[in-house]
């Protein structure tokens, strides 16, 4: 993961300004490169051997990244950032992302014209933080606060410009245990 490094940092610096939105009990995790391979939140693609890596949390809601490198400039590194809600879990959104390159030398992602060889996948699991609800917040904030920052892969909310999204205040009604939604 040391080729993303500066890509998991802005991850994670947009998944703390998710975070000044919710109470302290709803706090969503960043990505840990250093615990996350043990932890099964993040897998290396084994190109070219399908049956010898598993999804990160594959049955489970949440949202995914796609890590991956430009097929001709390997300088070049790209993220595509995607959720599993409602009926969906993040090995179905995967599996129907890489399965068409299951008998390829290299996964791909193509992105226009440009195509990229993938490396690693990471997960944030909302079941386990009880809240799969947020999957579909988390990615669309991450996408916008992201575009223009980060080398996106995605087509949908990628402007490749940075939109203006509001980071530095939560809302006056912020989520927290002790008042309930309404």
């Amino acid at each position: 993961m040391n080729a993303f490094k500066s890509e998991v940092e802005a991850i994670n610096q947009s998944i703390a300004a998710f975070n000044l939105h919710l109470a302290e009990s709803y706090q969503i995790p960043e990505i840990d490169t250093n615990t996350g391979m043990d932890a099964k939140n993040i897998v290396e693609i084994l190109h070219g051997r399908w049956d010898d890596f598993q999804f990160p949390n594959s049955e489970s809601r949440g949202v995914y990244f796609v890590f991956g490198r430009h097929r001709e400039q390997q300088a070049t590194n790209g993220v595509y950032i995607g959720k599993a809600s409602f009926r969906s879990a993040i090995g179905r959104r995967l599996y129907s992302w890489l399965h068409p390159h299951r008998s390829s030398e290299h996964f791909i992602m193509n992105y226009g014209q440009d195509a990229y060889i993938l490396d690693y996948i990471a997960s944030i699991n909302m079941d386990t933080l009880a809240m799969p609800f947020m999957a579909s917040a988390l990615e669309e904030y991450l996408i916008s606060s992201l575009s223009g920052r980060l080398n996106l892969l995605n087509g949908t909310g990628n402007s490749g410009r940075a939109e203006q999204v509001e980071t530095q205040q939560p809302p006056l009604a912020a989520l927290s245990a002790e008042s309930p939604v309404t």
